[in-house]
């Protein structure tokens, strides 16, 4: 069954959970939304230390399409939206967002990472393993958005573009619009170099609040999947053995703002992919050999 986001303690979510989603989405009747975990599947993968069966819904090397199949209609059965056509791109780490009212047909054949449509009965579908699905709904003109923010889609503010898209294609207020940040890497475990620092810092005014630096010998704590520290260092990277983290989820939040969404509409507060293996496909965690989930909206027929 489908859990809310706030529907159980961060560090004890059920160990049954398929589906996570946001509160407020999920009070939009006609809406369907989800972020999937790892649970619930039937694939394997070779040399893990577990026996669990992993709810894969990504192609990768390790897993076979019958199995991967059979997870994502294990994911669409709980979500109720089996029946519904469930639309991926080749997702390229870009700012390309793209109106998807046409066939599937022809649009399935399409790269980018971004989608938006108001055509009933198609799922927008981002996979993801530490880069973050983003989800937005305009409650009033029925259209709805899905977006892969890793950090050269958020460098190139593609969740600022995408509410831009949907206002030019579709007359979509800011006022009218409500957005989800799924399940992904947090400021606590995002580690990245000084290349990565730099083009925040060229692309953002407020890039300091967005790179947290950890001084040598000091204790990084993270705190209900929000950084909380005694003393909190930011500001221009250096080559003098400082760690340098990336809170991505928070520069989408703020490009949200500055596409004009109110900050109580978006829901941020999904758990760290990072900090629960039990749960969540890791990409930085696991070296790479790991599955993808995957997070999805449409607008029910």
């Amino acid at each position: 069954m489908p859990t809310n986001f706030r529907s159980a303690p961060k560090n004890h979510l059920p160990s049954s959970t398929l589906v996570l989603r946001a509160p407020a989405l999920a009070e939009i009747p006609w809406l369907v939304h989800g972020f999937s975990t790892r649970l619930g599947g039937v694939s394997a993968i070779p040399d893990s230390k577990t026996s669990r069966a992993e709810l894969n819904l990504g192609t990768v090397n390790w897993d076979s399409p019958a199995n991967v199949a059979e997870n994502r209609r294990r994911f669409l059965d709980c979500l109720r939206a089996e029946r519904m056509h469930t639309f991926l791109q080749e997702q390229i780490h870009s700012d390309l967002i793209r109106a998807v009212d046409e066939t599937p047909a022809h649009s399935r054949r399409l790269r980018g990472d971004g989608m938006i449509t108001s055509r009933a009965g198609l799922l927008l579908a981002i996979l993801a393993a530490d880069c973050l699905p983003v989800l937005v709904v305009d409650v009033r003109q029925r259209v709805v958005a899905a977006l892969h923010c890793g950090w050269r889609g958020t460098v190139h503010r593609i969740a600022q573009k995408g509410v831009g898209r949907m206002r030019q294609l579709y007359g979509s207020r800011p006022a009218d619009l409500r957005a989800a940040i799924g399940p992904g890497i947090r400021a606590c475990c995002y580690r990245v170099g000084e290349e990565v620092a730099a083009e925040f810092e060229c692309q953002f005014l407020y890039s300091a609040s967005l790179l947290v630096i950890q001084k040598p010998q000091k204790k990084f704590v993270d705190k209900k999947y929000a950084l909380m520290q005694s003393e909190r260092w930011r500001g221009t990277p250096s080559h003098d053995g400082r760690m340098i983290h990336l809170d991505l989820v928070e520069a989408n939040v703020r490009q949200l703002q500055e596409a004009g969404v109110d900050r109580s509409q978006i829901y941020s507060d999904a758990p760290c992919t990072s900090c629960h293996p039990e749960l969540f496909f890791s990409h930085r965690r696991d070296a790479g050999r790991t599955g993808r989930m995957m997070g999805v909206i449409g607008i029910r027929r």
